[in-house]
């Protein structure tokens, strides 16, 4: 098979996904000495349009390096970002410690504010599981920006994209202190306009989680493990006892 060039400058080495007039490549600079790589997002169609108005409205984003025209098809240039996907390092059963959860919290919450000023087709696309990589041995996080058309794009879906990926993280256990149940719950029941108004609303509660934990591994194990028995036999009390009183009205 031949090689893809795009603009007789990027080779393409991979095509990591393809629908209907859209694809991302990944592609080598061949002007580059050290022939980087770069993750070319390509539109065709009536699609041009609308993403070049959208990259042109984006600002302060390290890894975007500009777009260009190729034979009728929109290229949008980016870094290109290995790492692990989040859905496999955080995982119902995954011996993930708390510390290590609190921090890739922060992280994820802290890069929800970051590109909460993206349009939203760039912002919700970089809170897709896919797209979210990890490097859990230096606790860092970073995104693959694969910019995929999808529909519905807006600050409110950036946010429901946001909390799904934290309930990932912060994912309710048996040992998991008072202060971090609530916020997981408030995740379900409050009401959030943004990404903006997550972080906020995480700080806030990041405290209290950090002091919950540390009071648990202060506790002899027997005493602990007592203390989360009785602990989260009321918060299922009080939660069963919410429901049937909404039942009644």
């Amino acid at each position: 098979m031949d090689a893809i060039l795009i603009r007789s400058r990027y080779k393409v080495t991979h095509i990591q996904y393809a629908q209907e007039a859209y694809a991302a490549m990944q592609a080598v600079d061949l002007e580059n000495r050290e022939k980087k790589e770069y993750l070319l997002n390509v539109y065709e169609g009536s699609l041009v349009k609308t993403y070049v108005d959208c990259f042109d409205r984006l600002r302060y984003c390290p890894a975007y390096h500009g777009m260009f025209m190729d034979k009728g098809s929109l290229v949008a240039v980016f870094d290109s970002v290995e790492g692990t996907p989040i859905d496999q390092v955080f995982y119902k059963g995954a011996q993930v410690d708390w510390k290590t959860r609190v921090d890739f919290a922060q992280a994820l919450f802290h890069l929800g504010l970051s590109i909460s000023d993206f349009p939203p087709e760039i912002a919700c696309s970089a809170l897709l599981s896919q797209n979210l990589r990890l490097w859990p041995r230096e606790g860092r996080l970073a995104v693959n920006y694969q910019v995929r058309p999808m529909e519905g794009m807006n600050q409110r879906e950036a946010a429901f994209l946001l909390i799904d990926q934290a309930k990932k993280i912060l994912l309710r256990r048996f040992g998991s202190p008072k202060a971090e149940i609530q916020f997981l719950e408030s995740l379900n029941t409050q009401t959030f306009v943004s990404p903006v108004a997550l972080y906020s609303h995480w700080m806030e509660a990041k405290a209290a989680i950090t002091v919950g934990y540390e009071a648990l591994e202060a506790k002899v194990a027997l005493q602990r493990f007592i203390y989360l028995v009785f602990m989260n036999l009321g918060m299922w009390a009080k939660g069963l006892l919410k429901k049937k009183r909404r039942q009644k009205i």
